[in-house]
């Protein structure tokens, strides 16, 4: 599939230029300094940050998306098969901690997802080289009632950026069916029992033999993008590749 943006963009995608271009004036006197550690930086974010929380070299798990310190391509829980069962690979953009973890609170608790036009070039790349080019990308849903209460999907925002950047088809087919307790306060047998047929594909929704970005912005347990991936194999997606903007690192043994 060739990248290149096309020219029947959808209204939502007209409308994330538009956004696009108002998060740039607004960074346009921030733009000295890093958007995380706020130190003089001539990017985004200044190099020891990048090389902090970003990890570019860093091998990340192909199934759960965790960083990793063994050189393996596999976490030691997913290589025990504890890993989700429906996904073809999973990236994340950086390490969830620190003032990365911060900045993807900022956007989610403090109603500051225009953060992320911030970093839509960055993110946008590291999506395609970890990535292979898909039909279509979909958000992670919220509950109607965490919808109501948060004001937007954190997931459907970055979702329509790497949409808009690449003019791949966002589609926004996912329905979360059951308003489910918060995923970060439950271990991970827990998490898995949470979501289980939490989630649904919006009738109508045609998605056979496609291949399906699924985007979410923190993975932990990837319970969450595990059981989405399996309704979209359920409803004939060929493959599903996740892509989320945090996750832990490996704990060895």
């Amino acid at each position: 599939m060739n990248w290149q943006p096309k020219e029947d963009f959808s209204v939502t995608v007209k409308l994330l230029s538009a956004a696009k271009e108002i998060a740039e004036m607004f960074w346009h006197e921030e733009s000295k300094y890093c958007l995380l550690c706020g130190m003089p930086s001539s990017s985004g974010v200044c190099s020891n940050c990048n090389k902090l929380y970003f990890c570019p070299e860093q091998q990340r798990c192909f199934s759960c998306g965790k960083l990793l310190e063994n050189g393996s391509n596999q976490c030691q829980d997913c290589r025990k098969g504890h890993g989700p069962k429906f996904l073809d690979k999973v990236t994340t953009f950086g390490y969830y901690g620190g003032a990365w973890k911060q900045f993807i609170h900022n956007i989610k608790y403090k109603g500051q997802p225009y953060l992320l036009f911030a970093l839509a070039q960055d993110l946008t790349s590291w999506a395609i080289k970890q990535l292979p080019p898909p039909d279509c990308i979909v958000p992670v849903p919220l509950h109607p009632n965490r919808l109501a209460l948060r004001g937007f999907n954190q997931a459907e925002v970055l979702a329509s950026i790497l949409a808009g950047y690449l003019g791949i088809s966002f589609k926004d087919i996912l329905l979360r069916t059951k308003d489910t307790t918060p995923q970060a306060a439950l271990g991970r047998q827990e998490r898995l029992a949470n979501l289980k047929s939490a989630f649904d594909l919006k009738p109508g929704v045609l998605i056979e033999g496609e291949e399906i970005w699924l985007v979410d912005d923190v993975v932990t347990t990837a319970a969450t993008i595990g059981e989405c991936a399996e309704v979209l194999k359920k409803f004939g997606a060929r493959k599903v590749y996740a892509f989320c903007l945090g996750a832990g690192r490996e704990k060895l043994e």
